[in-house]
């Protein structure tokens, strides 16, 4: 869910090395498991991959980038734990 409020925020359309979820996923997680992330948004039809590029294909609310922050910083300390 983050990672798509990441990319409303950034008016639906963004390369993926400039997300900051998406590189905090490929640093935590590795790069299976971001992978994985962003085939399962892709099968529910969220989100479309274009070359180096990843566009929403809904709307989403995208919220208030400080939050979206903390929430990612919280999301990732809870997981290293």
């Amino acid at each position: 869910m983050l990672l798509l409020r990441e990319l409303a925020y950034r008016g639906g359309r963004a390369k993926l090395r400039y997300l900051k979820t998406y590189r905090a996923i490929l640093e935590w997680g590795g790069e299976d498991y971001a992978s994985y992330i962003l085939n399962r948004l892709k099968e529910g039809s969220l989100v479309k991959v274009e070359g180096d590029y990843v566009a929403l294909t809904g709307r989403v609310q995208p919220g208030n980038p400080i939050k979206l922050a903390e929430e990612a910083r919280a999301l990732l300390i809870r997981e290293g734990s």
